[in-house]
């Protein structure tokens, strides 16, 4: 049966041999060199180095694997003289050097690939592409390759997973790059990883896409040419055939988005007949085929789902879609949309029926509208819903808080209405809500509502007011310009005194700046030497998506307060005059500026004239009164006198108090609104004795010209800043207070908020890079310094910078996550750190501490960040520097306690979790016992390792010592443990010592080799 097998196996190897010799025998004759003679070529190979073959003479080249039987020369062979019969075919395919040779006197071959066409002008195409193409990779290097491969990374022996990740990088770039067809050979590895169908991002498989699109990355566009159709969709279905982990890093190293790829929609397609919206959504919007599929293929059933994040990924750079998905969610706003039909003929699977209702659809929708910056007019549903509660927001400030003046009510309600119909008819709804019919009646008359549409009692009270007033009845003598005063319940001017705190300038003293001369006025007048300036701003409320711009400036001095006109000089400067402004005034070292919340003022700033943005980074002795106010009265109660400050003698108004009779307590006779008593009007209030009145700040600052109440509380706004800053300064110096009067202003106004970057991500936009710093000072010259000598306090942006540096054993703070940048100023003057940013915080932290105190770091990159800093100032690290500080707390003090007594204070933290978690057991009581032999030694802790046995605690610091965090099984492999003084944190001698050195070898001074842990020892010994 053997012997019959074999028989078998042989006549059929013997087949398969004749058709393969015969079909690569029949593309060898497809040359046709006439009677011209072929130049001698050598064909290098592209990958490695190859040995060249013997040369091959007339007699030795069988007449099979000649291009021309009969020609004198025999000019090209590709077959090997040492094995005749091995075919043409396997030759081109190998990895070796071809040379042919000709008689003796030959001239010298070219070794181009180029000079081999132009000297072989007749050869056929095919040859000499065989010849030019590099080795072709087999299956059975790729199964070894990979071999090898999952035989380091599943490993289980090596626990250190960064350096299998790193070997099998190497690994993977190797083979990648000796590889004919690297796309190939990343399918192969992928499909036939073991884990393939895992879908996590810890599995092999990922990892070699993840290095492979990296590798394609650095390769940029020099293997294009071996992207063909096949091969991408052939990626498209591994990325797609279990899970979706590997798809995104396919797109990018296959570039399977390109024109003409709609070769990928049938698949898509498949996923959509199966019910994976999920799936063919994520697929048509990375590969940008949305425009093939319509809003109830895709948009819909994911709306339903309530997957939305995967609605706004889907039309992420595509404004048509975009638009298409507002206006589907506006249809279904509208109130005679059945939700309940458009889920039956959708025919979705989980629909989620809580997040349908019309309110929470409404939501979604104008919060996509401001998202993709959609007109309103386009979604007319939606309008009216944003309008109706624009008009209850207004209500609720009118009749609740009381905050609106006759002047700024008409004006914000016209804003809201507009000239929408429907809002006028729920305008006069929400008036009859709070029972106010004259005033319903008065926006009917406006508004030439008809009666039929309009309440009984409106029309009544319309006809009770039309009869009352002289003039044409069609408008009740109420028109744009004038008409009764309907608050008549509304502030006095003696209430206004009474009550809040007044305007102590003349409205002669209060200047419109318009014009290009009363600015250059404006400016001469700010910039004398010592003045102190109050500063805000003003803009108009914004309601439906309307764009929000700087209307008004207030720049007040003690005997001027000057109103700059934006609206009206936005037409007439340019952008560097507007810089140029801004320049003079904020970058001015003369003059302390004031403001009250800055960050909201210089964003708007900048929102609106993008040019100040520069100057404004430079600025220079601007204050912020609310953080200055922080710092002296905290968040404990007021410390001024307010009964002092409650008398009002230079108007001779009233105290604000009631006369009571003896005994009796002394109440205010008026109260306070929950707005009026934060903020600035708060602020006032506790320095000045009375509040602020905030009834016009919610007006129509773009209309012109302004009304005098908006004169006034303009001015106002920026002068009260004058008084306070005098009240604040005079108590700090007073109370002998130690508190910065010139506090700087954070720069978080500067970076991008969260809606404009979600805004760009939308629209498709990157995001403009940071701003390249400036350059640095050239580094520091002369001796070396050790890194104990060098203390930085590190920015918010770098936190991995401090950690590498703390490593390298250099004194650093490091700002937390929600630390101002104005908290590395305050630390740099207090205890002369070193400040590290970059980008706009660096100038900023420059203006304030000089260049000698702060640098600007330019690498991207911690560890590269790392050895900039230690190169520009001459920092000398050894290996005795590594970890000498404290990962944690950054001390440089440490415990050393042996295995054998910290594994006791480790059971007795346990003894003592189990004593505060539950009652005494038998367990517990059985826990005590045997850890009581342990108590009666426990005095050589405190003695010998300053630890505390009752609390387990360091005694200097009374930090807690961190042993639970120490697994048991490292009591038994490691001898000496290190236990931070300050923190409690426990360390021990291990691997990622050996790491850091190999990371900073590059300025790791090895004069001496011994490491902090041998020099721990040798102070304990």
């Amino acid at each position: 049966m053997f012997v019959i097998v074999s028989g078998l196996w042989i006549v059929i190897r013997y087949f398969i041999y004749s058709i393969t010799r015969k079909d690569t025998a029949d593309k060898a004759v497809q040359v046709e060199l006439c009677e011209e003679k072929v130049k001698p070529i050598i064909v290098e190979n592209h990958t490695r180095p190859c040995r060249t073959l013997n040369s091959v003479s007339v007699d030795d080249c069988p007449p099979l694997y000649c291009h021309r039987q009969k020609c004198k020369v025999k000019s090209v062979c590709v077959g090997r003289k040492e094995n005749k019969k091995r075919p043409a075919h396997y030759c081109n395919k190998s990895s070796e050097l071809i040379h042919t040779t000709q008689e003796p006197k030959m001239a010298e071959a070219p070794t181009n690939f180029t000079e081999i066409r132009k000297a072989n002008p007749n050869a056929s195409t095919w040859l000499l592409n065989a010849m030019n193409k590099p080795a072709q990779t087999t299956t059975n290097q790729m199964k070894e390759w990979l071999d090898h491969i999952e035989v380091k990374w599943f490993d289980e022996a090596n626990a250190n997973r960064a350096a299998v990740n790193s070997q099998v990088s190497e690994m993977l770039t190797r083979h990648f790059g000796v590889a004919s067809n690297p796309y190939s050979v990343c399918i192969y590895m992928i499909e036939r990883c073991r884990d393939f169908y895992t879908g996590k991002t810890t599995t092999l498989s990922f990892y070699i896409m993840k290095e492979f699109e990296r590798w394609t990355r650095h390769t940029k566009n020099k293997m294009d040419d071996l992207l063909t159709q096949d091969i991408r969709f052939h990626a498209f279905l591994m990325a797609t055939e279990r899970h979706m982990t590997l798809f995104d890093m396919a797109v990018k190293a296959f570039k399977l988005r390109h024109i003409g790829n709609d070769y990928f929609l049938p698949e898509i397609k498949k996923f959509l007949e199966k019910g994976k919206h999920k799936e063919a959504c994520h697929c048509a919007g990375k590969l940008g085929l949305q425009g093939h599929f319509s809003m109830e293929e895709i948009i819909l059933p994911l709306l339903l789902q309530d997957k939305v994040n995967l609605v706004e990924s889907y039309v992420i750079g595509n404004p048509e879609q975009q638009k298409a998905v507002v206006q589907l969610l506006d249809h279904l706003c509208d109130r005679e949309t059945d939700i309940n039909r458009v889920i039956e003929s959708a025919g979705v699977q989980n629909v989620k029926r809580d997040k349908l209702q019309k309110k929470t659809l409404s939501k979604l929708a104008v919060r996509l509208m401001k998202l993709y910056q959609i007109p309103q007019e386009h979604c007319p549903n939606i309008s009216n819903a944003r309008g109706v509660g624009a008009l209850k927001y207004l209500m609720y400030k009118r009749y609740i808080e009381k905050t609106f003046g006759s002047g700024s009510w008409d004006e914000m309600v016209k804003n809201a209405v507009g000239e929408n119909d429907f809002l006028k008819e729920q305008l006069v709804e929400q008036l009859m809500c709070y029972n106010d019919l004259a005033e319903a009646a008065k926006w009917a008359m406006i508004y030439h509502l008809g009666d039929d549409k309009l309440p009984h009692p409106v029309r009544e009270a319309k006809e009770r007011l039309a009869s009352e007033q002289p003039g044409d009845g069609a408008t009740g003598g109420w028109n744009d310009t004038g008409g009764e005063n309907w608050d008549d319940d509304c502030y006095t001017e003696e209430d206004l005194k009474k009550y809040y705190h007044p305007l102590r300038v003349p409205l002669e003293q209060i200047t419109l700046v318009d014009t290009r001369d009363k600015l250059k006025a404006c400016v001469a007048r700010l910039c004398v030497p010592g003045t102190v300036i109050g500063i805000d701003s003003e803009w108009k409320p914004a309601f439906a998506a309307q764009p929000q711009r700087v209307a008004l400036m207030q720049f007040a001095v003690t005997d001027q307060v000057y109103l700059i006109d934006c609206a009206t000089l936005r037409s007439t400067l340019t952008d560097q005059d507007w810089a140029d402004f801004t320049s003079r005034i904020f970058c001015n070292e003369a003059t302390v500026k004031l403001g009250y919340g800055l960050e909201t003022d210089l964003s708007m700033f900048t929102k609106t004239f993008p040019s100040m943005k520069e100057p404004l980074m430079r600025m220079k002795r601007v204050v912020n009164v609310e953080d200055l106010s922080k710092q002296i009265f905290g968040d404990g109660p007021v410390v001024l006198d307010e009964s002092s400050l409650l008398s009002d003698g230079e108007d001779g108004g009233s105290t604000g108090r009631q006369d009571v009779e003896e005994g009796e307590v002394a109440v205010k006779l008026y109260t306070f609104s929950k707005k009026e008593e934060r903020g600035l009007s708060e602020l006032v209030r506790q320095c000045l004795g009375k509040p602020l009145c905030k009834v016009e700040q919610m007006s129509d600052w773009e209309k012109r010209p302004l009304r005098q109440a908006q004169i006034v509380y303009a001015a106002l706004d920026a002068y009260v800043l004058l008084e306070v800053y005098k009240v604040l300064t005079s108590h700090a110096r007073q109370s002998g207070l130690q508190v910065d009067l010139e506090p700087p202003v954070c720069a978080k106004w500067s970076k991008l908020s969260k809606t404009d970057k979600k805004k760009a991500k939308a629209a498709g936009k990157r995001l403009e890079p940071r701003a390249p710093p400036e350059a640095s000072r050239p580094a520091q010259s002369g001796p070396p310094i050790s890194p104990h000598q060098l203390r930085v306090v590190v920015d918010t942006m770098l936190q991995g910078l401090g950690k590498h540096l703390r490593s390298c054993g250099v004194d650093v703070i490091i700002l937390e996550a929600n630390d101002d940048h104005e908290k590395a100023i305050v630390i740099c003057k207090e205890q002369g750190r070193i400040a590290l940013s970059s980008g706009y915080p660096y100038k900023m932290i420059r203006s304030h501490v000089g260049e000698a105190m702060c640098y600007s770091v330019v690498c991207q990159k911690a560890g590269d960040q790392a050895t900039e800093v230690l190169k520009h100032f001459n920092v000398k690290v050894t290996q005795q520097d590594i970890f000498s500080r404290c990962q944690v707390c950054n001390g440089d003090e440490y415990l050393e306690i042996p295995a054998s007594d910290l594994k006791i204070l480790y059971d007795r933290k346990q003894q003592l979790e189990y004593q505060k978690s539950r009652t005494k057991t038998t367990n517990n009581v059985a826990l005590s016992s045997m850890l009581g032999s342990m108590a009666a030694d426990g005095a050589h802790f405190l003695t010998q390792y300053s630890v505390d046995w009752g609390t387990v605690t360091v005694v200097t610091s009374g930090a807690p010592l961190q042993v639970e965090a120490v697994h048991k099984s490292k009591f038994e492999s490691v001898e000496l443990f290190y236990c931070c003084a300050n923190c409690g944190k426990v360390f021990w001698e291990g691997s990622h010592f050996s790491r850091v050195c190999d990371q900073f070898s590059h300025v790791l001074s090895l004069d001496d080799n011994q490491t902090v842990y041998d020099q721990l020892r040798k102070q304990s010994s």
